[in-house]
């Protein structure tokens, strides 16, 4: 069952704040906002704990996140489409990701973040790769999404050859979507 955000108290001059009215309104708000598990705020973290192979100069490449830190809402499979994550709460959220491609000087690497199979406004960054050390990017944007969209943490190399993620703590992929208003 999809779950929606609660609404806040309204009531006219004169009403009195009553038990029922409180624990309707009032404490189903703060539970939203600062509850944990499925009665807190929409949110999910994703990471890959292995490397992930990049063929050169394909766009977009979905990224495999097969462990989970935490998911409020069930948004996430580890099996089927390991690399969504399906909006479960409507609203407008943040969205973090992060990754490492392996050492190459050759080409460019670009890492963003896709809502439904297309580039997030924002959520992109590119740049040459390095000869001596890992390219590691980090991408963000705020988005507003419904109920069913799916964001993915997607990365594209044309080094001429096939490189890898990095699976090391602090440099693998990992997405982060986080409910931050209605």
């Amino acid at each position: 069952m999809t779950r929606t955000v609660p609404v806040s108290a309204s009531e006219a001059p004169g009403n009195y704040l009553t038990g029922a009215l409180w624990a309707a309104q009032v404490k189903a708000t703060m539970d939203f906002l600062m509850g944990s598990g499925t009665n807190g705020v929409p949110r999910f973290k994703g990471y890959a704990s292995s490397a992930q192979s990049l063929a050169t100069g394909t766009a977009d490449i979905p990224l495999t996140l097969d462990t989970e830190d935490y998911d409020s809402d069930n948004g996430h499979s580890t099996s089927t489409n390991t690399s969504r994550y399906t909006i479960q709460v409507a609203g407008t959220y943040l969205l973090l990701g992060t990754a490492a491609i392996a050492t190459s000087a050759t080409g460019n690497r670009k890492l963003g973040i896709n809502v439904n199979g297309a580039n997030a406004r924002g959520g992109v960054v590119q740049a040459p790769g390095f000869a001596s050390n890992s390219w590691c990017g980090g991408v963000s944007t705020s988005q507003a999404l419904s109920v069913g969209d799916y964001v993915e943490l997607v990365a594209w190399q044309n080094s001429g050859g096939a490189l890898n993620t990095s699976a090391t703590t602090g440099f693998g992929p990992t997405l982060m979507c986080q409910w931050i208003s209605s």
